[in-house]
């Protein structure tokens, strides 16, 4: 009987331990692409978080093939901005765009 629960307590030890490590991996990929994509704009990335399903442009409607995220960055001249970024569409594919959509909070700041 000790055995059977040591082979339990290893077994969802296991399985937490690899959702885990998944978790952080996808943390990791996200923030490669995401500053990638703030190079690209001449930007630092400061920090971002992904969206919750009620936030954001299209809340409540995105697919499963669309990835929002909430994010702060920097100019070159220290000023901090917020945006909406979005990857994939809602049929999942994108014709090669890495981001298919940014939503700066301030209209008139005129990045893309």
């Amino acid at each position: 009987m000790p055995s059977s629960l040591f082979n339990y307590v290893l077994f969802f030890g296991g399985i937490g331990l690899l959702c885990f490590i998944m978790l952080r991996l996808g943390h990791y990929y996200w923030s490669y692409r995401l500053n990638q994509w703030a190079a690209d704009q001449e930007l630092k990335l400061v920090d971002f978080r992904g969206a919750k399903f009620y936030e954001g442009p299209s809340a409540w409607v995105r697919s499963d093939s669309q990835h929002l995220f909430r994010v702060h960055v920097e100019d070159k001249q220290g000023k901090r901005s917020s945006a909406w970024v979005m990857f994939g569409t809602y049929w999942g594919f994108s014709l090669g765009l890495p981001v298919t959509r940014v939503i700066w909070d301030d209209s008139s700041q005129g990045m893309s």
